[in-house]
């Protein structure tokens, strides 16, 4: 295992970066949507392009068009590849959240996306009603849509359906939208998508007064389409903004772009992907998911290197701001307001009582679940079962998509490996499409190496969840990037996090020996990369041995052991600590609230409008 020596602390790394890793250690969630109005009160489109694409008088027409649209009164139309019937990542969630949020505020708000048919998942005749139809030219064809509604929490999500288009098999489980059996869909399904949206708001006579607002490469052809409408009139007033949840883009030729509009192929400079061809378009700066992620955008070589290497001037041009992400799902104290009380007075008993009632609830459902699908199995000490399992052993959860290039699961199996026999109990919740890869072998191979203490539920868990969620003693987020994160789901669960201390997670996890009076978990970062290539070898390693063999990647396993040792020793030796940072997690969660999210991105549509 790598020397402990190469750890470097996360009070030197956020000492790097102009904003604090954690909003308890500086601005306040108020604070930083008054700097991101100050930021964005100069900021001016750079018009990369604009002469290539557009007349003089065209340019002009869409000028009138775009400062027509009133910010505080707009209708924003939420452009997103997923919704309640069709969703694979976390853009669901903070389309579902924001748009709930933007109804509870007096904001008019609709979302378009795809009717993904053939999922397992997709909706019945009973969810939907027929709002409309409209025909969409594409390429040399029209293409008849049918737009049906459905309404969740009071809003209206607006889902399209065409024949031959948004006919994803969804993988293993039939649930993903995004995977096709010929990847090449996904890209026609995504250009047909984006030339469809300004048809829709036609059809649905929403054509004055508009924000739309795009997530993701999957919808940004609509940067395109909806110029082209303004501009033959079939929409009168809009802007179009953009929020990247992923740095991820799809490579795309002049040909396939000019299925969306002629206009592409007028660009000068060579363009390769849609990112690198609609970015361009897109009316304010660029919005990501938090704002430590914003920063990494341009900073951290992982993206600066590898995933976002091609966008890094279109990123210096177009500005990229973070607007951090609200709670996913309501506000609420995990524990009892005496237990709290107690607890911050130094008296550990009532919460900690409290926390042992969820983890034997969690030990319980565990013990009885039986599927053939798992992997491995726990027991407790010495091969007794699992309901006897020692208060004083610790319990770790991770969840989340089994994604290699991001999520950091092998980190953490890595990590098991390095952790003395007995030390701790292991739950792995994800949702697995690739098990043929060497990585998802890797998941079995481990599991049963260290049988007894892992176990792997390779698909969603249609019960227990939230019961293993909150009995836990922490949950595990070893990510290699990660824009927003889910640390304050777990918060709300009354579970703290330790963390590698990389975008969104450097704001919610606050590391407990740097801040004692305010920890939420345990969070590290490792040396920089010895080389700029250290991230491709990385992110191309065939197998998990192959990560293994940079030595950049040794240091984040010893970044992670060393961390969940400490948590471990903090659960075991020190439980007055640990009530006290169980105490404290409800207030860290309060920090992300969807009223500053709605503040903040008033702010870019008013300097969407405004240039």
């Amino acid at each position: 295992m790598p020397a402990m020596t190469t750890i470097t602390s996360t009070a030197n790394l956020r000492n790097s970066l102009s904003e604090p890793a954690s909003d308890a250690a500086g601005p306040t969630t108020a604070d930083w949507v008054r700097e991101l109005e100050s930021t964005l009160r100069s900021w001016r489109h750079p018009q990369i392009g604009h002469d290539e694409l557009f007349a003089r008088e065209e340019r002009k027409q869409l000028s009138i068009c775009r400062r027509r649209v009133s910010p505080q009164s707009a209708t924003v139309a939420f452009v997103s590849y997923e919704n309640p019937f069709g969703r694979a990542g976390g853009v669901f969630a903070v389309a579902d959240n924001q748009t709930q949020s933007m109804r509870r505020n007096g904001r008019r708000v609709l979302v378009l996306s795809p009717l993904h048919s053939r999922l397992r998942t997709a909706p019945t005749p009973a969810h939907l009603r027929l709002a409309g139809q409209c025909e969409v030219p594409f390429g040399a064809h029209t293409v008849p849509v049918e737009i049906h509604e459905h309404i969740r929490a009071g809003v209206r999500w607006i889902l399209l359906k065409a024949a031959g288009f948004f006919e994803a098999g969804g993988g293993p489980d039939r649930s993903d939208p995004y995977r096709h059996d010929d990847e090449h869909r996904l890209l026609i399904d995504s250009l047909f998508f984006g030339k469809a949206v300004p048809y829709v708001l036609a059809a649905l006579e929403l054509r004055d007064n508009v924000v739309v607002q795009l997530n993701d490469w999957e919808t940004t052809a609509a940067a395109f389409s909806v110029k082209d409408a303004l501009l033959r009139r079939q929409l009168r007033s809009a802007v179009v903004v953009l929020t990247m949840h992923n740095p991820y883009d799809r490579g795309v030729t002049k040909e396939e772009m000019s299925l969306v509009t002629p206009r592409a192929a007028a660009f000068r400079e060579p363009r390769h992907t849609m990112y690198q061809y609609c970015l361009p378009l897109v009316d304010g700066p660029i919005v990501t998911v938090s704002r430590r992620f914003a920063e990494e955008f341009t900073t951290d070589p992982l993206q600066t290197r590898f995933f976002a290497d091609h966008l890094q001037d279109l990123f210096t041009r177009m500005q990229v701001v973070g607007i951090d992400n609200g709670l996913f799902g309501e506000w609420r104290q995990p524990f009892s307001e005496l237990a709290v009380e107690e607890a911050a007075l130094g008296m550990p008993q009532r919460i900690l009582a409290e926390k042992r009632v969820r983890r034997r609830l969690m030990l319980d459902l565990l013990s009885e679940y039986t599927d053939p699908r798992c992997l491995g199995v726990l027991n407790g000490h010495h091969g007794r079962p699992l309901r006897e399992l020692p208060d004083e052993i610790p319990v770790f959860m991770m969840f989340g998509r089994f994604d290699p290039a991001q999520k950091g699961f092998d980190l953490l199996l890595r990590t098991i490996e390095s952790l003395p026999q007995g030390l701790a109990r292991f739950v792995i919740a994800t949702i697995a499409h690739d098990t043929a890869s060497p990585f998802f072998a890797d998941l079995a191979e481990v599991a049963e190496r260290r049988r007894g203490e892992l176990v792997v539920y390779p698909f969603r868990m249609e019960k227990g969840y939230r019961e293993v969620l909150a009995g836990a003693s922490y949950v595990v987020m070893p990510s290699l990037y990660e824009p927003f994160g889910g640390a304050t789901e777990a918060f709300l669960e009354g579970t703290p996090v330790v963390a590698r201390a990389t975008g969104g997670l450097a704001q919610q996890v606050v590391d407990l020996d740097e801040h004692p009076e305010r920890g939420s978990g345990f969070a590290f970062r490792e040396r920089a990369p010895d080389t700029p290539y250290d991230w491709h070898a990385i992110q191309y390693a065939a197998t998990p041995l192959d990560r293994m063999r940079v030595p950049y990647y040794g240091r984040m396993v010893a970044g992670l052991v060393q961390s969940l040792t400490r948590a471990a020793d903090l659960y075991r030796r020190a439980p007055a600590a640990y009530a006290s940072l169980l105490a404290g997690l409800d207030t860290h969660a309060a920090q992300f609230r969807w009223e500053d999210n709605l503040a903040a991105y008033l702010l870019v549509y008013r300097a969407a409008v405004r240039w």
